[in-house]
């Protein structure tokens, strides 16, 4: 594993927006030359994803991993978790990454990510497929001073309680008494 990389993680489909990520990683990269992009996932547009990492000559920054039975293991030496989705729920995936003590950069889609973060206040957010926006909201984490980022993370991490079983089946017996 690379030591300074971002993370993404989902299944590789239209949804989660992963053109648009390699495409503004590339805007990264040439600010940042060693910065690295890990992408933890399969899908039906794999070929297409190398296919641009080549066309872009990303292929030593930008790696697929395929899937893991570990994500934790990424996310929490991660310099950021990235969600560039179209569209999305909460998304476990951005509560795991809240539970890693990962920093979140995740798109303003609609259903979840937005209310998560507490509109920024618990990670970064950006306009979803906006060019230069994730750009945008890297280089404010790389200006960002470390007390500010951990009190994100800890806003994040406790967003995240909301979503556990335990919650969940409170939740439940609220319901049905």
């Amino acid at each position: 594993i690379p030591d300074n990389f971002i993370l993404s993680v989902g299944r590789l489909t239209k949804q989660k927006n992963y053109f648009y990520l390699i495409n503004e990683f590339k805007k990264i990269v040439n600010r940042y030359p060693n910065q690295k992009l890990l992408i933890v996932g399969e899908g039906e547009l794999k070929k297409k994803i190398k296919n641009l990492i080549n066309r872009l000559n990303l292929s030593s920054s930008v790696f697929l991993i395929g899937h893991t039975n570990n994500v934790y293991y990424y996310m929490k030496k991660a310099k950021a978790f990235v969600l560039p989705s179209l569209w999305e729920e909460v998304g476990f995936v951005i509560v795991e990454a809240a539970l890693s003590n990962s920093i979140i950069i995740s798109s303003d889609c609609k259903n979840g990510p937005k209310e998560f973060l507490e509109n920024g206040k618990a990670g970064f957010l950006f306009n979803n497929n906006q060019e230069k926006a994730l750009f945008n909201s890297f280089i404010l984490l790389m200006k960002e001073n470390k007390k500010n980022i951990l009190e994100k993370k800890i806003r994040a991490k406790k967003n995240s309680i909301k979503f556990t079983m335990f919650r969940h089946q409170i939740q439940l017996k609220k319901l049905f008494h």
